[in-house]
């Protein structure tokens, strides 16, 4: 075997290792393809030359990257085997929880027409809640990391118990109340159908008494017109002038109290009668304290408010709190649609509030998120006044659950809450 020989081998098995590192390492591929594009808004952490894949199985790989009116256009070249339809589209994946990302692909409905070279697919947006999780895993990796460098993962660890712990007391707490708060739902309705009940008989008692002033209404108006036709002594007197002005005047203001009294049953008719029920849990001094009141309103615009705050029994009241335990609320309130702004006696004190509600309309049977505002004990020199906020969330038409953050000027209680709520 001559040298030129030797050399000619020597090329070709080069020719042949680079060839074959090229399709092993790369992404060239002996098989046909065709490409097909499709936009995200981002696609940070895709690396280049990423795998295009349907079920997991690689079907393709990424071709090339380019910025199209400020999203990302990526190529992707598809096995020429591989069938996806009009109705296709694409999603970035990730493997693991830092694992490197892939383009998944959900090929379509056959009932649509096939892809063809240099078609577009849409691509799926990262919902709210995952990006949401991304970013509690991203956050999640960088502590980590950083308490490994840093030489802290066990404090954090603790630290993460105790708050499992606490959790855990909160809820065992809530638990052992369960029995308390359904017997209070139980009175809440026995007591509603009682004042229902006498609600319904007095408007009835109230309906019979306008009958009946109306007949004598009636009966008068008659009485005057045969006093003034006939004679006698009844219709001499009745023509004198002063005595006729009066009894005109008489039959007048009979007239005007009926219809007063037909305006009262209208608005009656329209009382609305709220009644709400607040346990509250003291995270600070690991208590329970309760809420209750009657809430009334005739029209969507101005509502009234009787409630008890903080009932806690005094033997197990705090010495400092006594002046905030079994408080009066009394507040006059008005509405718009979205907002209300009350004013009265806040807890024994003179104050005033802001409500606000985000979607339904403030006075709607059933609100999704509201939230409140109120000032009161203006007289207290050392710290201001009491300020309290809180937000409240709707599970159903009468449950409730939120957070409560009272006297934040002072003390800043925070007390998270369940709120049951039934209205007539």
């Amino acid at each position: 075997m001559n040298n030129q020989l030797k050399l000619g081998l020597f090329t070709a098995a080069g020719f042949l290792a680079i060839v074959v590192s090229i399709i092993s390492t790369g992404s060239f591929t002996l098989k046909k393809t065709y490409n097909i594009y499709v936009k995200f808004d981002s696609i940070s952490g895709l690396t280049r030359k990423a795998k295009v894949k349907i079920a997991g199985v690689d079907i393709g790989v990424l071709r090339n990257v380019s910025l199209d009116d400020s999203k990302a256009k990526l190529k992707l070249s598809i096995r020429k085997d591989v069938v996806l339809y009009k109705n296709a589209f694409a999603r970035m994946v990730s493997v693991g929880i830092v694992g490197t990302k892939y383009i998944e692909i959900v090929p379509g409905d056959s009932s649509f027409p096939e892809l063809k070279e240099g078609d577009y697919i849409l691509s799926e947006r990262k919902s709210s809640i995952e990006s949401t999780l991304t970013d509690i895993t991203d956050r999640i990796n960088k502590a980590l990391y950083n308490s490994e460098k840093e030489g802290n993962l066990k404090d954090i660890v603790e630290n993460l118990a105790d708050a499992l712990y606490s959790l855990k007391e909160v809820l065992n707490n809530l638990a052992a109340q369960n029995n308390q708060i359904m017997s209070s739902i139980n009175n809440f309705n026995k007591f509603s159908i009682d004042i229902a009940d006498i609600s319904a008989q007095n408007k009835q008692d109230l309906r019979d008494a306008i009958s009946s002033v109306k007949d004598i209404s009636a009966k008068v108006d008659v009485l005057v017109a045969r006093v003034y036709d006939g004679n006698g002594p009844i219709s001499t007197l009745i023509n004198d002038e002063q005595m006729s002005k009066n009894l005109k005047e008489t039959v007048a203001s009979a007239k005007e109290t009926v219809e007063s009294l037909n305006n009262t049953i209208r608005k009656v008719g329209r009382l609305e009668l709220s009644w709400d029920y607040t346990g509250k849990y003291d995270i600070k001094n690991r208590k329970y304290v309760n809420d209750i009141g009657l809430k009334m309103s005739s029209s969507d615009d101005k509502f009234y408010y009787l409630g008890i705050a903080n009932i806690v029994d005094s033997c197990l009241a705090d010495k400092n709190e006594n002046g905030n335990i079994n408080t009066l609320n009394a507040l006059l309130g008005f509405r718009s649609k979205k907002a209300e702004i009350y004013g009265g006696a806040i807890k024994n004190k003179l104050g005033i509030g802001l409500g606000y509600s985000f979607f339904q309309p403030i006075y709607a049977n059933y609100t999704m998120l509201k939230v409140y505002l109120d000032v009161s004990n203006f007289r207290r020199n050392e710290y201001g006044p009491e300020i309290g906020a809180g937000m409240r969330f709707g599970i159903t038409k009468w449950l409730y659950t939120g957070v409560a953050i009272e006297d934040i000027l002072n003390k800043t209680a925070v007390r998270p809450y369940i709120k049951i709520e039934f209205k007539q």
